[in-house]
């Protein structure tokens, strides 16, 4: 006998979002901790990428990484096969 409280549980479970997205980092959900997990992906650029999402609002595609500062091309390809959005 399996008693039910009625308490529903509404907070997002990330290592299950993970696994639904294979993996990946969404960079329109992850925190400052999530981003720093990333290859090439430290402190500074992870705040980075927070604020600028507060600032400009979700990213598009994973390319529009590359609008935050110190995100450019040569970093982008690296870290492309780690994130979605």
């Amino acid at each position: 006998n399996i008693k039910n409280d009625g308490c529903l549980n509404t907070e997002i479970d990330n290592t299950i979002t993970n696994k639904e997205n294979n993996g990946l980092i969404n960079i329109n959900t992850a925190t400052k901790e999530e981003l720093q997990t990333i290859s090439g992906i430290g402190e500074s650029k992870a705040k980075s990428i927070v604020e600028y999402r507060k600032n400009n609002g979700l990213f598009e595609s994973i390319e529009d990484i590359k609008n935050v500062e110190g995100i450019g091309d040569k970093l982008y390809e690296t870290i492309k096969v780690y994130i979605t959005t």
